[in-house]
This record gives C-alpha cells, structure tokens and sequence, in this order.
C-alpha cells in the first residue's frame, strides 16, 4: 500500500494493472511491436484494448468469486445470463455451452474466464512432476513476494509465508485445489464438457502431494 505503484493504481490489481499499461506503452512507443494498429478503427482498437483490460484484470485472486458466480449463474440459467436469446428459442440439443458470438458480454465473460482459468491451472497438468514442478516455480515467487513485503514492514500475505519445505507446499497446493480450482473448473467443465476431465487430473494429483506429505511425516516419525 505504501508502494509508488500501490498508490498509482489506488492499490486495486496494482500488478495486473501494471501489466496492462506497460503492455499498452510499449505497443505506443514501439512501432514494430504495435500488433493493435492493425485496427484501423478506432472504435475496434479501444474495444481489443478494453477486452485485453478486463482479461487480464480477471486474474487478481481477488476477483475469484466473481468469476465463478458469473459461470455458475451460466450453468444454471444458459444464455439468458448474458442477455442471449430465451434458452426457448433454443434448439433442444443445444445444451448450456451454446453461446451466442454476437453478445459482447458474452465474448468478455468467456475471455475472462478462459485466461483467470489458465493462470490457476497448473495443479491441473497430466503428469504430476510437471504440476509439482509449476509448485515449486509459484511458491518460489510467493516466497520472494512475503519477504519483500516484510523488507518494506508491509503486512505480510499470509499464505505466501512459510513455503520453505515440501511439506509446507504440498498442503499449500491440496487447498489451493480444493478451494478455487476444483469450484471453478466444475463450472468449466459443465460449459465444456471436453475439458470436465482436467478436475480429475487435479484430483490424482492432491493423491500425490498426499503421499509426499506422508512421506515428510514418516521422515520426522524416524527422526
């Protein structure tokens, strides 16, 4: 909070919204990298910058809940929960994953759900060496993160504070699952049945740090 980028963003997604501009800046002052004036409207440039925006915005933690409210409120009620077409006018086989590419609103919620779901997945991947090696990387990086918060005398993140074993990573990552991945992928799975398989990935590999957390407890049971 007491940061010069805390204070610029009024402390609201201080790292996404940093991201965002810097983005955004250096499309400005560099011409080669400016992919966005291939728009040559106006009105499409400020829409692509404004959908970036709000994507990137959707991976604050603390916008969590919303994103899983907005696709449960999908499930339950279809298209009618963007201002679609009546799910009566709906053909019967077409199920909750019909979404109507005409409704901005939909575009958008799509977008924000797809990308705050890819930066939360890595307890998802197949093989479980790749997810636990995406948890050493992440916890490495909370780490660094809690002692710089305590470096600066700011209050200290609670679950980004004591990743130092893998006993301590392996409980950190069962919750993490249990209690924002697993509610949000059921949701992503019930719209894209194709992908209603990754919870059970999740779900073999909570089995894994189990055993390693197991495997910690005999160790200290030895010792």
């Amino acid at each position: 909070r007491n940061t010069e980028l805390a204070q610029k963003y009024h402390n609201d997604s201080v790292l996404e919204r940093h991201a965002i501009s810097e983005g955004l800046n250096l499309c400005a002052r560099n011409p080669e990298l400016d992919w966005l004036k291939s728009f040559d409207n106006v009105e499409d440039r400020k829409y692509v910058e404004n959908y970036i925006t709000e994507a990137i915005l959707a991976t604050d933690p603390a916008r969590h809940a919303t994103i899983v409210k907005e696709a449960l409120a999908f499930v339950e009620e279809g298209p009618k929960a963007y201002d679609s077409v009546s799910s009566e006018s709906l053909p019967e086989s077409v199920g909750l994953t019909q979404f109507d590419r005409a409704n901005l609103k939909q575009r958008l919620f799509i977008g924000r759900l797809f990308l705050h779901s890819a930066d939360i997945s890595n307890p998802l991947h197949a093989s479980f060496d790749v997810a636990r090696d995406w948890a050493v990387r992440v916890t490495t990086e909370f780490s660094r993160q809690a002692s710089k918060e305590k470096e600066l005398s700011l209050e200290v993140t609670s679950y980004m504070d004591g990743l130092d074993s893998e006993y301590n990573i392996a409980k950190v990552q069962i919750s993490f699952f249990a209690f924002m991945v697993q509610p949000l992928f059921d949701a992503v799975g019930k719209l894209f049945p194709n992908l209603s398989h990754l919870n059970d990935w999740g779900e073999a590999n909570c089995d894994g740090y189990r055993q390693v957390i197991a495997a910690c407890e005999k160790e200290r049971g030895e010792g």
